[in-house]
């Protein structure tokens, strides 16, 4: 975004004329200043010349020996212009005069080239960074010249070249992205609006934009619109004239200051227009267009060949103006070829709209056309804006196109919305900002915003996380320009502060406690006894696809579905931790050895809304199992194991097969103090074949909210044993039938010398039969007190074999 200093005076009187100051202030309170240009750097020691006489170099073909008139006498001149002639003005630069060369500056000398004189330079375009102004012509052959002859008749001989061209303006380049979310800032008016505001500018003339007389008369067409929602605000009308007609010095001198290329009359007015008042308009050739315009979506495929001459083939959604020969109007984004303004032009069609960000920037990104137009409407043009951007087009078409009459009725639709009061006050500023600004200067703020501010009583509502409370408080309605960024008290108070000025609010370092908060430590417990036991943690993404949870026969219809998800994989919130593990499973279990270990600790979305934390882990060995190598014992051992060194003595029972990926033969509940949360099965042999899973594996899941609000109990360390143990493995034949706990259970109560039970050992197969399995508890004897000997050992165990056989 460029602004020109002196349009921006048109507005408003500056109170400071250092436009090094101006921009440190806009920076400090608009919006990032990247550059400030002075016009015509390079015109000092520069003036318009006249060549008196003209003839060849004696020493080389591609020169011309000159003399040049100047505001110091005639000069000598060696140059190589291809497109000198005698009696013509050029840009004369005297000898100290600094002009470009190449990317480097150039200090000018006297010199001899080719033996000749020469005092001073004849500049090209480039030498002076004028190329905007005086773009090349092929005719003028390879090296030319500036030509001074548009406007010759004004100019003498001598005259200060910045002064003949007009450069005296200084130019603000304003970083784009400072501005994104302020579409009122794309214009001069709208910064002219915050000069007076922050306090460097008042208002000379406030911009009024009043309806021109309109014709009586309908458009000749019928417009139809099929997507207001994408078009809520409209103006048009036909205008009349009798000839293009000239851009006026002055409108052509502001173009080309902020980087306009003056074309033609009409075009230049459209472009004046949406640098001043923030909308990009268009004026069609009212002739080119047949029967009815419509404005609609475009079709996937359909093409438009633009005014730059290229054909752009359309996403389906673009949106766009077509007649009965097809489209002729990229909205938003560039007008059409066919319909454009040309001399023959006599009946212009102009129109102002207002448009759907989102579709201009999809049809952008679409097509990879971006244009100064779509710029400004990604960022939503106010509707007002819309309006006050028309009137001003039909005002100068009016003024400065000849014989301009208005050709039909203006065609409006859609409103300029309305602004609805924000309850503010003077606290509600201080608390967020950190100082007291007093209540006068805040009104002052806001009415130099263009808001209206009226004083209330009532409750203010001071947002999430605070109380409301009921104060003296300020009913401030934004202006129409500010509808889509000014919405509540938080928008208001950015304003204030920036506006105020952020160096002004004294900076107060921050106080706090550094003692750190009270931590649950019990799922790090958790995690690292998992670490410890050989488990891998898996961070998978809590997003998931259909065909992922109907694998673990689990009903996608029936989870949380993304609105906008990136791809069908991702499309689903996960409903349970299970399918992401067997996922991993399936991709990895050529990379474990004898069995794959994973757990992962996630959110799980509710069907019925809400958030579970959960855990899962899985063990799925890639070998034959036997009873000692079984998953669904290692996996019980380990969780349990990790549940104990998170403070929790769970146990394992018989459960009913809720999880969808269970054997429903096989499957355990997890309980602590007769609370159950969590569930542990074999993998179901169907499951298991979808993931690939070679042989037999087993999941966990447990629902660690309910866990967690269970107390933990405090583990104390216990001191080595002073004396030996002395062990004894006992192997028993069991039935199928008889569950081994109760078996353990007996033996641990049989002798107060019994220090540990634990099964060593699980075996069937050969010579026993399917109905029986053989099982060796491992039995550890030992006193705290003292030495046991061998004798007691035996006659203790002996005990402890009779109440089992």
């Amino acid at each position: 975004m460029k602004l020109s200093l002196e349009w921006l005076s048109e507005f408003v009187t500056f109170t400071t004329t250092d436009p090094e100051e101006i921009a440190r202030r806009l920076t400090a309170h608009v919006g990032e200043v990247d550059d400030v240009e002075i016009q015509g750097k390079y015109l000092k020691d520069c003036c318009v010349g006249k060549v008196s006489n003209l003839r060849k170099h004696p020493g080389a073909d591609k020169l011309n020996l000159c003399n040049v008139e100047t505001d110091r006498g005639v000069k000598n001149i060696v140059c190589g212009g291809t497109n000198l002639r005698e009696g013509m003005l050029v840009a004369f630069a005297h000898v100290g005069a600094t002009v470009k060369h190449g990317d480097e500056k150039m200090t000018l000398k006297e010199a001899k080239i080719r033996g000749e004189k020469s005092e001073g330079m004849i500049c090209a375009a480039e030498e002076l960074e004028l190329k905007d102004m005086f773009p090349a012509k092929k005719e003028d052959g390879e090296r030319p010249v500036i030509e001074l002859k548009v406007e010759s008749g004004k100019w003498k001989v001598g005259m200060s070249l910045k002064e003949a061209l007009g450069m005296d303006d200084v130019v603000f380049h304003i970083d784009n992205h400072a501005i994104t979310h302020r579409a009122d800032l794309f214009s001069h008016i709208g910064f002219a609006r915050e000069c007076v505001a922050i306090g460097i500018a008042k208002w000379k003339k406030k911009p009024e934009f009043k309806a021109s007389k309109a014709g009586k008369q309908a458009l000749p067409f019928k417009l139809i619109v099929e997507e207001k929602k994408l078009m809520p605000r409209y103006c048009a009308c036909v205008i009349e004239i009798d000839g293009l007609g000239e851009t006026p010095a002055w409108m052509k001198k502001r173009l080309r200051a902020v980087g306009w290329r003056p074309l033609n009359l009409p075009v230049d007015i459209t472009n004046y227009v949406a640098t001043e008042v923030g909308v990009p308009l268009h004026s069609f050739d009212l002739d080119d267009i047949r029967g009815d315009v419509h404005m609609r979506k475009a079709k996937e495929g359909e093409k438009i060949t633009t005014l730059d001459g290229k054909e752009w083939k359309l996403p389906a959604g673009a949106l766009i103006l077509s007649d009965d020969e097809g489209i002729f109007d990229m909205l938003g984004i560039m007008g059409g070829l066919r319909s454009s303004t040309k001399n023959s032009t006599r009946r212009i069609y102009l129109h102002s709209a207002s448009l759907d960000p989102v579709s201009i920037r999809f049809t952008v990104i679409a097509t990879g056309h971006r244009t100064d137009a779509a710029t400004v409407y990604e960022k939503t043009v106010p509707h007002i804006t819309t309006e006050q951007g028309f009137f001003r087009a039909l005002q100068l078409f009016l003024e400065l196109a000849p014989g301009a009459r208005a050709g039909s009725k203006i065609e409006s639709y859609g409103d300029n919305g309305e602004g609805k009061p924000i309850t503010f006050s003077a606290s509600y500023a201080e608390g967020k900002l950190g100082t007291a600004i007093p209540e006068k200067t805040i009104v002052k703020i806001f009415e130099d915003l263009g808001c209206v501010v009226r004083a209330q009583k009532g409750t203010l509502r001071l947002g999430s996380g605070q109380a409301s409370k009921k104060e003296k408080s300020l009913a401030v309605t934004p202006p129409l320009w500010r509808l889509k960024d000014l919405n509540g008290p938080h928008d208001l108070v950015e304003e204030v502060g920036r506006v105020y000025g952020f160096d002004k609010i004294p900076v107060t370092l921050p106080e706090a406690s550094i003692a750190p908060p009270a931590r649950d430590k019990r799922i790090h417990h958790l995690r690292d006894a998992l670490g410890a036991l050989g488990y891998m943690e898996l961070v998978p993404l809590s997003l998931v696809g259909p065909e992922l949870l109907k694998k673990c026969n689990l009903d996608p219809a029936k989870c949380v579905q993304v609105e906008n998800p990136i791809g069908e994989e991702v499309s689903i919130m996960q409903p349970c931790v299970m399918p992401q593990i067997l996922d991993h499973a399936s991709r990895n279990m050529l990379l474990v050895g004898d069995a794959l270990k994973t757990f992962h600790i996630g959110k799980i979305f509710l069907s019925g809304g809400g958030e579970v934390l959960a855990f899962g882990a899985l063990i799925a060995s890639r070998n034959e199992t036997t009873p000692a190598t079984e998953p669904f014992l290692r996996l019980k051992r380990d969780v349990l194991t990790a549940l104990l060194h998170a403070g929790y003595q769970a146990e394992v029972t018989p459960g009913e097969p809720t999880p969808s990926t269970a054997h429903p033969g096989r499957v355990g509940d997890i309980s602590v103090e007769g609370k159950t949360f969590g569930k542990l099965f074999e993998i179901h042999p169907a499951v298991r074949e979808r993931f690939d899973l070679p042989h037999r594996a087993a999941g966990v899941t447990m629902d660690l909210d309910v866990l967690l609000k269970i107390a933990p109990k405090e583990r104390h360390a216990k001191a080595l044993p002073q004396f030996p143990a002395i062990t004894y493995d006992v192997t028993m034949t069991l039935d199928r039938s008889k569950v081994l706990k109760g078996i353990l259970e007996k033996i641990r109560i049989s002798s107060p010398l019994l220090e540990s039970v634990e099964v060593a050992d699980i075996y069937s197969g050969k010579p026993l039969s399917k109905e029986q399995y053989n099982v060796t508890v491992r039995c550890t004897y030992r006193s705290p007190e003292r030495t046991l000997t061998e004798e007691e050992v035996k006659e203790a165990h002996e005990v402890l074999m009779k109440g089992v056989a």
